[in-house]
């Protein structure tokens, strides 16, 4: 099967977090959002009505690809990086980032 393209993955990625049941957090992501003051709910909000304006990447650490989705939530511009295995509705938080302090 052909990489699926950036749109695929966006809305691969809303449907997936509908059901919070398949979002996992790794320990990493949330010691950044505890840092960051992000809380899950802000999470989930970024995945489900955020947008990716970088090209996805292979990563070694998690099978399929390093999706950057980015959204305005809460007066912070955050990023949530998830690990996608498409067409699988599983998504794995890797980071979460406050893209308004850079």
């Amino acid at each position: 099967m052909a990489n699926p393209s950036n749109h695929q993955l966006e809305r691969h990625i809303r449907q997936s977090s509908a059901d919070s049941a398949d979002v996992a957090f790794v320990k990493h992501a949330l010691d950044q959002m505890r840092a960051r003051h992000v809380n899950q709910a802000m999470a989930m909000e970024v995945l489900r009505m955020g947008r990716m304006h970088r090209p996805p990447e292979p990563d070694i650490r998690f099978a399929g690809l390093k999706c950057r989705m980015e959204h305005f939530v809460s007066g912070m511009n955050v990023a949530v990086v998830v690990a996608v295995e498409y067409p699988e509705p599983g998504l794995t938080v890797v980071t979460v980032i406050d893209i308004t302090k850079g």
